[in-house]
């Protein structure tokens, strides 16, 4: 048996409560200074990010069906299935279900339902073609509440297009200023914000991602960077005070996730990085969990805003969106997103190696000759 499973785990997120909010008013006006995704990485964890490529690596030569056949066996606790009363159609599902019960999220927003007679709206972006919502409006219903969506994706790209089945009186799909659905466009995220002006937003989920080439499986951090900026934008852009935000994250090791993540501790009341079950113990995806909205200064909202139109001027390079030295030397916060990185990756290095064993392993070679 491997020396680990597939489990939901939950790691907190805090900064020193004695500093204050990082002062961003020295960048005001300044050029946003780049780096390729491929170049955007310090000596954070470096070993043991170098142990992690190398694990993944590995299986560059690996026929798909074999890895699958063998990660199936090792780790059968990931499958789809039913939650209580509440059934999913897919994994998609299960991740958020499995994350927000793991932090209390349910209570918490129940807490805010009652003070609005059982009712609160919700914000999918890059949601298409929908298990995030599905699982909401499944999960809203086992909890006696009633929920209003909106939904940001892709229009016309093949598997983003909204599940038929979403209740059309309760969820209505947004496409943007222009159309397109495009959350790299600022103008379609403050059409959402526009649509939703007068709704009491409690929470904004996000699952956007893309599929990365085996030859750059390693840098699907950084090459995601935009897409998971502009999530985190919309949710700070959407939410009401005292709301909840959460985000697929992948690898935490770059400086511009650990900025995101430092500036994310000074928005919320409390912040979790969680691991659900579902998300495979050998894959990098893991979730940001934030909830109590605190609300944005003014001055950071235009840094944050100008950092997306002006920093992020293509898929290639990422921009600075806060200094290292503004955040690195908070200990508490440090220690925190350390432990939380290593640790899921120190998991995912010992998965993968069980796989590998097992498909170096005689019968496993021999069920792959037949």
């Amino acid at each position: 048996m491997p020396a680990v499973a597939d489990c939901t785990v939950v790691f907190p997120l805090r900064h020193d409560p004695a500093s204050t909010h990082p002062d961003v008013s020295g960048l005001v006006g300044k050029a946003f200074e780049r780096v390729n995704w491929r170049d955007a990485f310090d000596t954070f964890l470096a070993e043991e990010r170098s142990a992690l490529w190398a694990a993944k690596t590995a299986f560059d030569n690996t026929d798909t069906s074999a890895y699958i056949a063998a990660r199936d066996a090792l780790f059968p606790q990931a499958v789809s299935g039913v939650h209580g009363a509440v059934a999913f159609r897919n994994r998609a599902g299960h991740k958020l279900h499995e994350t927000m019960e793991a932090v209390g999220l349910w209570e918490y927003l129940k807490g805010g339902a009652t003070r609005a007679k059982g009712t609160f709206t919700f914000v999918d972006v890059c949601g298409g073609p929908g298990a995030f919502s599905q699982a909401l409006f499944a999960m809203g219903k086992e909890h006696k509440l009633r929920l209003r969506g909106f939904g940001l994706t892709l229009r016309n790209v093949k598997g983003l297009d909204w599940y038929t089945d979403l209740p059309s009186r309760s969820f209505f799909p947004c496409y943007g200023i222009d159309g397109t659905g495009d959350v790299f466009k600022l103008e379609n995220i403050e059409s959402l914000c526009s649509l939703t002006c007068k709704e009491n937003v409690r929470l904004v989920v996000a699952d956007g991602g893309f599929d990365v080439p085996t030859e750059v499986v390693n840098f699907q951090e950084t090459i995601s960077c935009r897409i998971v900026y502009g999530q985190w934008l919309s949710a700070v852009k959407l939410l009401r005070p005292g709301g909840c935000f959460v985000l697929k994250l992948f690898d935490c090791f770059s400086p511009f996730t650990r900025a995101i993540l430092f500036l994310t501790t000074h928005l919320y009341e409390s912040v979790q990085v969680v691991k659900p079950r579902h998300s495979r113990v050998v894959n990098s995806e893991r979730y940001l969990v934030c909830i109590g909205f605190i609300g944005a200064p003014k001055q950071w909202l235009e840094h944050f805003e100008r950092c997306y139109q002006e920093g992020f001027v293509d898929n290639d390079n990422i921009p600075t969106a806060l200094p290292t030295s503004l955040f690195s030397g908070d200990k508490i916060f440090g220690a925190d997103v350390e432990r939380m990185s290593a640790t899921i990756a120190s998991n995912q290095v010992s998965g993968l190696h069980a796989i590998l064993e097992k498909l170096q392993s005689k019968p496993a070679m021999e069920e792959a000759k037949s």
